[in-house]
């Protein structure tokens, strides 16, 4: 992993500094702005999935298309909204969904694999807290959310996307333990934060291309609004869409 890349270079680097410094009364100084750059660089491999500092993550596709990824579902108002659309243009996606909430609404879950989508984990509790799990906390949980899944429709999810897009190491060692592939993305669609449909569409369709997995959210009712706009745009540039199996060359299921 980088991150033992990096400590391993941090650590030789302040044990040098403690020799070349030692007697020049600039010591601590030294070491002190060598570990501000380490936490720097650990925050941002943190917050940064693309970077693969804790973990390694499918970012980006094999072929030339993209993938439509759906976050933190199912949602009883807008995941069918968001299925509907995606039947009526004949479009694929994969819906990293929630343990807890496929619990709730297990139909829906039933529906999105019926109509030919990619169900996969999201961990159960999407606990806002989650980054600090202790490995076996952060196990149990992930675990918990493919054995929903499983209960549900009778196979095991292979792909898992962190919440937040926040890893560490303990994610590097449960998701090497439980054998299942981190998924990331490429095209943030910040339909989180977006105030109407307009402003995902204007992001999305000005920074798409070739091999993107593109990161959207089933419980936004503004991501519902834009999604028959986004595919539209995509058939009349001649971008395709396909399954996140097929782009990345992965297997969904055990």
């Amino acid at each position: 992993m980088k991150h033992n890349i990096v400590t391993a270079i941090t650590i030789t680097a302040i044990a040098l500094s403690g020799i070349v410094f030692w007697e020049t009364g600039f010591v601590e100084l030294v070491i002190g702005l060598i570990l501000l750059i380490y936490l720097a660089i650990t925050s941002y491999g943190s917050f940064k999935i693309q970077a693969n500092y804790f973990t390694t993550s499918i970012n980006h596709g094999k072929r030339k298309a993209i993938a439509l990824t759906f976050d933190d579902g199912p949602d009883p108002e807008t995941t069918p909204q968001i299925l509907e659309t995606l039947r009526e243009k004949g479009v694929k996606a994969t819906f990293f969904v929630i343990g807890k909430k496929a619990e709730k609404h297990p139909e829906l879950l039933r529906r999105i694999d019926a109509e030919g989508h990619i169900v996969a984990n999201h961990s159960y509790s999407h606990h806002y807290l989650i980054a600090f799990f202790s490995t076996a906390k952060l196990k149990a949980d992930i675990e918990h959310c493919s054995n929903v899944i499983s209960e549900i429709l009778g196979k095991s999810p292979q792909f898992f996307r962190p919440p937040f897009g926040v890893t560490n190491p303990r994610y590097g060692r449960v998701l090497k333990a439980l054998k299942i592939n981190s998924i990331g993305w490429s095209m943030r669609s910040l339909d989180t934060k977006a105030k109407n449909k307009y402003e995902i569409i204007n992001r999305v369709i000005s920074k798409l291309k070739a091999r993107d997995i593109v990161l959207l959210h089933d419980n936004r009712a503004v991501t519902a609004a834009s999604l028959g706009d986004l595919i539209e745009h995509c058939k009349q540039t001649g971008i395709k869409i396909e399954t996140l199996s097929r782009l990345i060359q992965k297997e969904p299921y055990a």
